[in-house]
């Protein structure tokens, strides 16, 4: 099963970035886009691992939420990672009081201890919009970007935690969420 941890969006926020998504549609440029009913922000991707796994993974979601209440989540801004060159990854901005950043410190270091590979990446919280292929059309996509970067999608309070598995097709992913953790 191939598996993550993240938390969900409103209905009302995905609406408004699947809105962005269509002012940047259409820059010349091959891009990838998710699909507004799948955004979601991933806490800890963990990759392939045997369904025996769930209900420990569950405990480790428990642990992770213990003391933290539901909070809220700002999106904000649009950009690119790379910060130069060709974009890969075209990403909305996220700030909070600090709790996702908490959530997926304990989450890191509880999956680390069940076994999983570490991070290697810092955490930066963003949402994906958007996978870029090739390098055609990049300068006016970050043209596009920059002219978002201040752009407010809204909040939304954040409830739960959610493992998800994720099952690849060439039709695009289908999410599962198979435990729920509330804050």
């Amino acid at each position: 099963m191939r598996l993550f941890i993240a938390v969900e969006l409103s209905e009302a926020v995905r609406e408004r970035l699947g809105q962005a998504q269509d002012r940047l549609r259409s820059a010349p440029c091959s891009v990838k886009w998710v699909k507004p009913h799948l955004m979601h922000l991933t806490l800890r991707f963990l990759g392939e691992a045997d369904q025996a796994i769930v209900g420990v993974l569950e405990q480790v979601m428990g642990s992770a939420a213990q003391g933290i209440a539901p909070f809220e989540v700002t999106l904000a801004g649009l950009g690119a990672f790379p910060e130069r060159g060709a974009p890969r990854v075209v990403w909305a901005g996220i700030r909070d009081n600090g709790s996702l950043a908490a959530l997926n410190r304990r989450l890191e270091e509880a999956v680390r201890r069940l076994g999983f590979a570490p991070e290697t990446r810092p955490f930066h919280p963003h949402l994906t919009l958007g996978r870029v292929n090739g390098r055609q059309g990049a300068d006016e996509l970050r043209r596009r970007l920059a002219a978002q970067a201040d752009a407010d999608f809204g909040s939304c309070t954040i409830t739960e935690l959610l493992l998800i598995q994720s099952v690849l097709s060439p039709a695009g992913p289908t999410h599962t969420p198979l435990r729920r953790h509330r804050l």
